[in-house]
């Protein structure tokens, strides 16, 4: 499946902007297990659990080791709170 439609996404922290952009895909681990948030995704709260955050986008894919973290999902906006 080839993924077109992109969504915001902003991946940060107290002190710092990791990732602020359109994204394609965004990919993470929740105590339920490894999960995928794509366009159109219902809104949604998550505590992540340590492993790899990783954000696919039309030019490139980067990957961040997390601790912790929660991921949050409204109203087609997805924002991720590393280190609190």
């Amino acid at each position: 499946m080839k993924l077109t439609k992109t969504f915001p996404v902003t991946v940060f922290s107290p002190f710092q902007t990791y990732f602020e952009g359109p994204a394609l895909m965004v990919q993470a681990t929740n105590g339920s297990g490894p999960f995928d948030v794509l366009e159109g995704h219902a809104n949604f709260l998550c505590l992540l659990t340590p492993g790899k955050l990783r954000i696919q986008t039309p030019n490139k894919a980067p990957e961040f080791d997390i601790q912790k973290g929660i991921l949050q999902v409204v109203d087609g906006v997805t924002y991720v709170f590393l280190n609190i």
